[in-house]
């Protein structure tokens, strides 16, 4: 009986051990909700704001909860307000209302545009709120990184860099990170130069110095469209676009990326990301228009495929035969232009910024039917081997 009882009572001790490591196992990881420049200026835009964008994010929040019991956070990627220090506390106190920890950076327009020539007490107001403009959080396998990369004189005049205080204290912080973990480097304003060739800036190098032997993502916002920089094997940026479309003056950003949040889910130490565009499901990740929608691509069916970068392959299948890779371009988005030209109304200021802002991208893929009456699916596979697809009849 004795040892029946020592054998259950191991037994027990096992197995409680084994949930105990299940259940560690299990919460390796993270949801993360990047929300890029969500930057109200008037009472109206931070209504849409809390009435138009915030329902969907909560949607995503409740849609982690119910299918992971790993935590979920948000972070926003700076210019939180657009020169509205009154909306900070405001704006932070929506996204506390979601439930999760709300992280942040400072942007450029988080700065008190009243304050020149006095950097830190144009960071005042920024700093009551959210707290320090540089910190380090982990989450998962990842170490977190805020920095500040806005050097700011004046409304009219700042640059970007990373002060040497920052590097300074980095170089403490990654003493304490073992060789090869991730560092997640999260900033207002991009790492890299999208208009030369997608190189590093020169305080970008700075940082990979301090940062060498270990895996780098760089989560950053401030240009209101979405790019990826890949630097190397184990540099990636992503530079997230603005939530709100274009300046809240335009549903949709002017390389156009639909509102949309970025998604990072870490599981087991590794990352996926994708867009999630608001109100629609993670399926949902191509947008299609069919012959004579397009100007200059009448005789086409054009698809854009919502945070593409290089690693995706987007091919069509014409009733059921594979046809191969669809044709990349680059065109101005339809949907754009066709809300600045046809939709908007705005002062002549307003409707100049809306026209000058467009952009082309080569998010976009097109081919062309053999008939008619063809059958058409669009099939488009991201890095991670994640498949989506849109039919056409």
């Amino acid at each position: 009986m004795l040892k029946y009882v020592m054998k259950r009572a191991i037994f027990t001790i096992i197995l409680v051990v084994a949930m105990v490591v299940g259940a560690s196992a299990q919460q390796r990881g993270f949801n993360l909700i990047v929300v890029g420049d969500t930057q109200p200026q008037t009472e109206a835009q931070f209504a849409e704001l809390e009435h138009t964008i915030l329902p969907h994010i909560a949607t995503i929040v409740e849609e982690y909860r119910a299918t992971s019991e790993l935590p979920t956070a948000i972070l926003l990627t700076g210019d939180v307000v657009w020169d509205t220090m009154e909306f900070l506390p405001r704006v932070k106190s929506l996204f506390e209302g979601l439930g999760v920890e709300v992280y942040a950076v400072i942007g450029n327009h988080d700065h008190d545009r009243t304050v020149s020539s006095d950097e830190r007490r144009a960071e005042e107001s920024y700093e009551r709120t959210f707290g320090q403009r540089y910190y380090t959080f982990r989450m998962g396998d990842t170490h977190f990184v805020a920095l500040d990369n806005i050097a700011f004189q004046s409304y009219e005049k700042y640059s970007l860099s990373v002060d040497g205080e920052q590097r300074r204290w980095l170089r403490r912080v990654v003493r304490d990170i073992p060789e090869g973990e991730r560092v997640a480097v999260a900033m207002h304003a991009p790492a890299f130069n999208y208009n030369n060739n997608k190189k590093p800036y020169s305080y970008t190098r700075k940082l990979l110095r301090i940062l060498d032997d270990h895996r780098v993502n760089f989560i950053t916002g401030h240009r209101h469209r979405h790019a990826v920089a890949e630097y190397g094997d184990n540099v990636i940026e992503h530079n997230v676009a603005q939530v709100n479309g274009n300046l809240w003056f335009a549903p949709i950003c002017s390389d156009g990326m639909p509102r949309s949040v970025f998604c990072i889910e870490e599981r087991d130490g590794e990352w996926q990301w994708h867009y999630r565009v608001l109100g629609e499901p993670a399926s949902k990740q191509i947008v299609v228009w069919q012959e004579n929608m397009v100007d200059g691509n009448e005789e086409y069916i054009v698809a854009k495929v919502v945070g593409w970068d290089d690693s995706w392959s987007v091919e069509w299948i014409e009733n059921g035969k594979p046809m191969g890779a669809m044709e990349q371009f680059s065109i101005l988005d339809p949907d754009y232009m066709h809300y600045v030209e046809n939709e908007a109304a705005y002062s002549d200021e307003i409707m100049a910024r809306l026209r000058r802002s467009a952009r082309p991208h080569s998010h976009y893929f097109r081919c062309r039917r053999t008939s008619s009456d063809d059958h058409i699916t669009i099939v488009a596979t991201d890095r991670f081997g994640r498949v989506f697809s849109e039919t056409i009849e």
